[in-house]
């Protein structure tokens, strides 16, 4: 993997703020620092969510919550889920909101994301059979596993359309 794609994977994954428990030494040099190569203890920085994750998980860094989880948005989703453009806040939302669950247990959290997620898929499947009708602008507020769903029922559903329309046509 060339240094290009892994500056370009790691543009794509959401940044988390971290605050490290120990101070760390040439650490700064690496995440972007331009006051100092150390990262004293206590200092708030943000790292790639994976990263995040794994020195979460071994007790390194305390972890807040990612800014596509801040309470403004979940209250949104809650609201409305249909208007929340997830897209912008994170290209895989629900992907990273599953991560970040497995990490933090937030049984309201959980709730409201199993909730929106379902009026979500309930209105990409409502979406997907209405062929004829042009829906781009609710796919651009889609995350890539939503777009995904509504690519895979739209064709299935487009399958469906012309195994009736022959069938229709051989009782003509």
């Amino acid at each position: 993997m060339s240094d290009q794609q892994i500056e370009e994977f790691l543009a794509k994954e959401p940044k988390v703020p971290v605050k490290f428990n120990h101070n760390v030494q040439g650490l700064g040099k690496y995440i972007g620092s331009a006051k100092s190569n150390n990262v004293s203890a206590n200092q708030c920085v943000e790292l790639p969510f994976y990263i995040a994750a794994v020195l979460f998980k071994r007790r390194l860094v305390t972890m807040d919550r990612p800014a596509f989880l801040e309470n403004k948005i979940v209250n949104a989703l809650q609201v409305n889920p249909l208007n929340v453009n997830l897209r912008i806040l994170c290209p895989q939302f629900y992907t990273f909101a599953i991560k970040y669950l497995e990490l933090y247990e937030d049984p309201d959290l959980a709730e409201i994301l199993i909730k929106s997620k379902k009026i979500r898929s309930l209105e990409i499947f409502d979406r997907a059979k209405r062929i004829y009708e042009d829906h781009n602008e609710f796919i651009e507020k889609l995350d890539d596993g939503e777009q995904l769903m509504f690519e895979k029922q739209r064709a299935i559903c487009e399958d469906s359309y012309v195994d009736y329309l022959r069938d229709f046509s051989k009782r003509s």
